[in-house]
């Protein structure tokens, strides 16, 4: 893996919260990430109005521990139930497995989803590092979430 990036100074969002994300999702999709592990895991969050409702969990198909590819397949059957269900992707997730909860060089250079945040769990540590950036032509910003019930 590249080295990702030192973070910008003043990364960190000063506004209100970005994403609302209820715990028993939370939990779901950090153990999807350490059931997938040692490869990278990915899924997208759907929702409205910065409160996410459903966890789309998808198969990496490069299979790695340094990228990530979602499965062309289900990326297609997850974008079709958010819309169906009248909601949007509100979030993008994958694990880093052996590194740091901080967007890589890659994450940057493959961003597809442009103002979309991205989650990044970091199973480097026994307990998982869940952080969300917005990804920049050249840099990101940490953004702040909350957890909700």
């Amino acid at each position: 893996m590249i080295d990702p990036p030192a973070p910008q100074a003043g990364s960190v969002s000063t506004g209100g919260a970005s994403l609302a994300i209820p715990r028993p999702i939370l939990d779901a999709l950090v153990a999807h990430c350490q059931r997938d592990a040692p490869w990278e895991a990915c899924g997208l969050l759907s929702g409205s109005g910065g409160r996410v409702s459903t966890l789309h969990p998808l198969q990496n198909a490069a299979r790695s521990e340094t990228r990530y590819v979602a499965d062309s397949g289900e990326l297609i059957q997850a974008v079709r139930a958010i819309r169906e269900a009248g909601t949007e992707i509100l979030a993008i997730y994958h694990s880093h497995p052996k590194w740091k909860a901080i967007p890589s060089l890659t994450d940057l250079r493959e961003n597809y989803y442009q103002d979309v945040p991205r989650i990044i769990v970091s199973l480097l540590d026994d307990i998982p590092d869940v952080r969300i950036w917005r990804f920049l032509a050249e840099s990101y910003e940490e953004l702040l979430w909350e957890v909700v019930d």
